[in-house]
């Protein structure tokens, strides 16, 4: 007869799966070991929180730092002095021109209102007064180029029309006058020749349309009405015949009527051309 001990032993219910009550027991262990950990991050962020507000607030780190006066706009005598009130050294830095007076400080670093050690040097800037130039000469040329060169040297230019004997569009004067030195930016007068009240009439006669408009330009006058001659022997454009006549005095701006050549209609095809006899 077999044995009761050589039976094998029947399983128990429900062998090889989590007992309720022990599971139950692992996650309450996971919880208080998850809040613990939220408890000590949620102390370390409070005390961070605390020290960098109350233990060491910005801009007080320590007895050991001293806040740099603002010394822009003060001479550099004043400058210096406030600078070693404060305990702090005073270091010039290479001058700027600026429409401030020379000698004010018009730039520092540390800039005014941070905190610095002791004996920190601060860098100043002082002016040096405005930029001082040369005005070129322009007298002679036309008006256009005239504004184009003294755009280029730093300049504005303000045109003065008068009667003089140039050409019109001429400059024949500038105020200052050329070669004084003169802030930048500045601005630049140019007397502007307009002619004169009189003008003597030009021979116009033999020169292409385009220099007889530039010429009459030039004196205050205008081209009038232009007339075309198809039986001149002339080149197509030369001016024939003109009026007034040259050496006429007329007003200014007063208009000059002129006839130029024409080319000759070529012939139709088709057309005879008879011989004689």
């Amino acid at each position: 007869m077999p044995r009761d001990y050589d039976a094998e032993p029947a399983e128990a219910p429900g062998a090889g799966q989590p007992i309720p009550g022990r599971r139950a027991k692992r996650t309450r262990v996971q919880n208080a070991l998850v809040a613990f950990l939220g408890v000590l991050a949620g102390g370390f962020l409070l005390g961070y929180l605390i020290a960098a507000l109350v233990v060491f607030p910005a801009q007080d780190a320590g007895a050991d730092l001293t806040r740099v006066p603002d010394v822009v706009g003060l001479t550099a005598k004043a400058a210096r002095e406030a600078l070693a009130d404060a305990g702090l050294a005073y270091a010039e830095e290479a001058g700027l021109h600026h429409i401030t007076a020379v000698g004010t400080v018009v730039a520092q670093e540390p800039l005014g209102g941070q905190v610095a050690i002791p004996g920190t040097p601060v860098g100043v800037t002082l002016s040096l007064g405005p930029q001082l130039a040369p005005i070129p000469d322009v007298v002679g040329l036309g008006h256009g180029q005239a504004e184009i060169a003294l755009a280029r040297a730093g300049y504005e230019s303000k045109l003065v029309w008068v009667d003089a004997e140039a050409d019109v569009g001429q400059v024949v004067d500038t105020r200052p006058a050329p070669g004084t030195p003169l802030q930048l930016p500045g601005t630049v007068q140019l007397f502007v020749s307009a002619g004169t009240e009189s003008v003597r009439v030009p021979d116009l006669v033999t020169r292409s349309l385009a220099e007889a408009r530039v010429t009459l330009e030039r004196l205050g006058l205008r081209l009038g009405t232009t007339r075309q001659d198809s039986a001149s022997l002339a080149a197509p454009g030369t001016v024939l015949r003109q009026s007034p006549r040259p050496g006429t005095v007329v007003e200014r701006a007063a208009r000059v009527t002129v006839t130029v050549a024409k080319a000759p209609a070529l012939s139709e095809p088709g057309d005879t051309v008879r011989g004689d006899g």
